[in-house]
């Protein structure tokens, strides 16, 4: 993310304001793209209008972290840590006029309101993919790859990398041989024994009796690399070989994650000098993806 020089709010412009005038503007940002950048413990966001003209910005004492966690959280303007303030120009402005390390002098600012109140508010909103491949399916069925978890082991199947809980990846379970024919790992998925129950949602895959988890000769968590019979493939899909090691743990799982972040401004005053803009709402709009990365997590291993 491009660093930024907070140079565009100076606590020292904050002019106390008694029963200003209330002004009427431009002040017109519906529809226009939410933008951001990152500074040290500190974001900011803003928005430029259609001709370029006009800016309205909130710089918010927040980390990295806060895309991390589901919530809505608020945070009061106090032109210490968390500023806002709406801007005019004498010319045309664009992204790289706040993303910029050092204060662009051009085109000039010819009009400068500073929040004097209001709240901030940010809701994070999660997105999790198992990057198997497999579509979403907006259903709770623990069968279908949705918001059910087949296996129990508290992740729901959308974003469970095994989705049967027999530490084989659902990704290594589907057509990988192409035996269809059609180039698509994710049509036909594998059915070793031929049970009518796909290899990703069946705990035993070659119905010898022993669960697949369970047939992991090394007890390292991975069932796919032992193999008694090179000419057959790993023993959770050869039914001649049957020994259980009788494994209790989950192997840990990881699974991509992307964020978006909508941010709404609430009873927000600007003032200049004896000059007033009071706004009970603005919708600020939303980032999709502002930020992405992996999560690590060994499910807890169901007890007896």
């Amino acid at each position: 993310m491009t660093r930024f020089f907070l140079y565009i709010f100076f606590a020292s412009l904050f002019i106390s304001c008694d029963d200003g005038d209330v002004i009427v503007t431009t002040f017109d940002f519906e529809d226009r793209a939410l933008q951001q950048c990152q500074g040290s413990n500190a974001f900011l966001f803003f928005q430029i209008n259609d001709a370029g003209t006009e800016s309205l910005s909130a710089r918010l004492a927040i980390t990295e972290d806060i895309f991390i966690e589901e919530e809505t959280q608020s945070f009061t303007i106090n032109g210490t840590t968390n500023f806002a303030n709406y801007r005019i120009y004498d010319g045309s402005v664009e992204a790289d006029y706040f993303c910029n390390e050092v204060p662009p002098t051009s085109p000039p600012v010819t009009v400068e309101y500073i929040a004097e109140s209001g709240i901030a508010s940010t809701t994070v909103t999660l997105n999790f993919d198992d990057e198997d491949g497999l579509a979403f399916v907006d259903s709770d069925d623990p069968e279908l790859e949705g918001t059910g978890d087949f296996d129990g082991d508290g992740i729901p199947n959308y974003y469970d990398f095994d989705d049967d809980g027999d530490n084989v990846p659902t990704i290594l379970e589907l057509d990988t041989e192409n035996a269809d024919g059609d180039n698509d790992p994710l049509t036909n998925p594998k059915d070793t024994d031929d049970d009518g129950i796909a290899d990703h949602l069946d705990t035993d895959d070659d119905g010898d009796g022993i669960l697949t988890i369970d047939e992991d000769a090394d007890q390292d968590l991975n069932p796919t690399n032992d193999i008694d019979e090179t000419s057959v493939g790993a023993n959770y899909l050869n039914g001649a070989i049957s020994i259980s090691y009788n494994i209790t743990n989950y192997r840990e799982h990881d699974y991509a994650f992307s964020s978006d972040i909508r941010l709404i401004l609430s009873n927000m005053s600007f003032v200049n000098g004896e000059e007033q803009i009071t706004r009970e709402t603005i919708d600020m709009g939303s980032i999709l993806g502002i930020a992405t990365g992996e999560v690590l997590r060994t499910p807890d291993f169901p007890e007896d």
